[in-house]
């Protein structure tokens, strides 16, 4: 839990997964990142699905939503999520229900970040989790998922169309947005073109949440980026611009998949990698609530 004037924010879990090392390194050797997050004998790399929440006032603010339950058995046999409920589990230890999150800001649109969207029932039917929320999505996102120009985009958005298709509350950005006096969205770029990071900023510091620029912490060398990217410049900049800011303006920095670390205060910069001078973990609601 991180506090920053009147602002509460919890890290929550949505679970763990796996996926390819080489596909979250991209370029970069295995030899090299394997050193910090060994992968298993199929090649895969234990990896969180971290959703900050944001408390406050009246306004309970979601950061995207993990995978959900939407997967088919053979994406389930190569990803090996979590049960799907750990999201709401975690909600539930801090006394709150999904019906009282009035906001879910969507990084962007890839299934491990729409996919705890809606509850997919036995017989099919898709039915939204967080039934009072406001769905914050950038336009060129939205419009990437549900018309992708190409096969390549057509792939990486499949998942998104089922989840946004049962929703009703959804409010579409045009770039940088404030959303409440303390929440803004700042777009990146990099990952995807109109991938967005969330910013709070209250009482002399605050938080930003890096979602898929900085997916881990290993990430946070500026070279050291997912072959997921599409463009691995724009990620290269985004970085610097939001270490900058974060250096400047005193606040956190969160990573949506990491798999010990949830957040992070950066230190002074002395070598090629920003490194952490204090961390927050991640939270196992499992040892908390049954």
């Amino acid at each position: 839990m991180l506090r920053a004037g009147g602002v509460t924010i919890h890290f929550l879990n949505a679970g763990f997964w796996y996926d390819d090392g080489g596909a979250q390194f991209g370029i970069v050797p295995r030899e090299l990142w394997s050193r910090e997050k060994p992968p298993n004998a199929r090649n895969r790399i234990k990896m969180s699905l971290t959703c900050p929440l944001i408390v406050s006032g009246q306004d309970v603010i979601l950061v995207d939503t993990g995978i959900g339950n939407r997967l088919s058995e053979r994406e389930v046999q190569i990803y090996t999520p979590d049960p799907a409920d750990r999201l709401v589990k975690g909600l539930d230890a801090l006394g709150l229900a999904p019906q009282d999150v009035t906001h879910v800001v969507l990084s962007h649109l890839h299934f491990d970040h729409v996919g705890g969207l809606i509850d997919k029932t036995a017989e099919g039917e898709a039915r939204p989790i967080f039934s009072q929320a406001q769905v914050v999505i950038q336009r060129a996102e939205w419009e990437l998922a549900t018309r992708p120009p190409d096969e390549r985009l057509a792939a990486a958005y499949r998942h998104a169309p089922e989840c946004l298709h049962a929703l009703g509350r959804i409010e579409l950005l045009d770039g940088d947005t404030r959303l409440t006096p303390e929440v803004r969205t700042a777009v990146s770029g990099g990952h995807t073109a109109p991938h967005q990071c969330v910013i709070v900023e209250a009482g002399g510091t605050g938080l930003i949440h890096l979602a898929d620029i900085v997916p881990t912490t290993s990430h946070l060398r500026p070279a050291w980026n997912a072959a997921y990217d599409t463009d691995p410049l724009a990620t290269i900049a985004a970085k610097k611009r939001f270490f900058a800011e974060a250096q400047a303006g005193n606040l956190w920095v969160s990573f949506s998949h990491d798999d010990t670390l949830a957040a992070g205060r950066l230190a002074p910069q002395t070598g090629k990698k920003p490194e952490l001078a204090e961390t927050i973990p991640i939270a196992d609601w499992r040892s908390t609530r049954p």
